[in-house]
C-alpha cells in the first residue's frame, strides 16, 4: 500500500488556535474526569483487533473511538 505523503500531511493541518483548545479541552476533561478508564480501553482494543483478525467487518472507526473517548 502506498502513501502520498502530501495527502498525509494535509491531514495535520489545523490552526494554532484549534490546536490549543483542543488540548485545553482534553486537559479539562481529564481534570473532571471524564476519561475512560484504562481498562476499558484495552478491552475495547482487544475486542476490534480480535474482530479484525477472525476477518470481520471492521466497526466504523470514528464510531468506535468517540465511544472510548465517552462523547
Amino acid at each position: 500500500m502506498s502513501y502520498d505523503k502530501q495527502e498525509c500531511l494535509s491531514a495535520l493541518e489545523e490552526s494554532d488556535e484549534l490546536f490549543y483548545a483542543k488540548m485545553q479541552k482534553g486537559l479539562d476533561d481529564m481534570r473532571n474526569g471524564r476519561i475512560t478508564p484504562l481498562d476499558d480501553v484495552y478491552a475495547e482494543l482487544s475486542k476490534a483487533i480480535s474482530e479484525i483478525k477472525n476477518e470481520a467487518k471492521a466497526a466504523d472507526a470514528e464510531k468506535f473511538i468517540k465511544g472510548l473517548m465517552n462523547f
